[in-house]
């Protein structure tokens, strides 16, 4: 007669569902929240944000480092976030209007 051993410790299948599952429903939270916005002024991922800007997320990486008050953000767990209007009022500040800085 052989005998069922109940294991106290689960397997990697079962780690694996469980780990899935937990995956799943973190994502489904996030869903419910709206729209990653706050006050609604939209929040951008660092992807996002650096085509809106014109540099390279690497840039924005950096300044995040060297210039922290060059480009304001936010941090929600391990991600980076940048709200529209400070993206915009950045761009607004380097904007040239009186062709300084323009080579011909």
């Amino acid at each position: 007669m052989s005998k069922i051993v109940a294991t106290t410790t689960p397997n990697r299948t079962t780690r694996r569902i469980r780990r899935n599952r937990d995956a799943i429903r973190r994502s489904q939270i996030i869903e419910q929240i709206p729209g990653y916005t706050i006050n609604g002024d939209p929040l951008f991922m660092e992807r996002e944000a650096a085509p809106y800007v014109g540099f390279a997320p690497r840039t924005l990486e950096k300044w995040r480092y060297t210039h922290p008050d060059r480009l304001p953000h936010i941090r929600i767990g391990r991600s980076v976030r940048y709200r529209k209007s400070v993206l915009d009022a950045f761009l607004d500040a380097h904007t040239v209007t009186d062709g300084r800085g323009v080579r011909k």
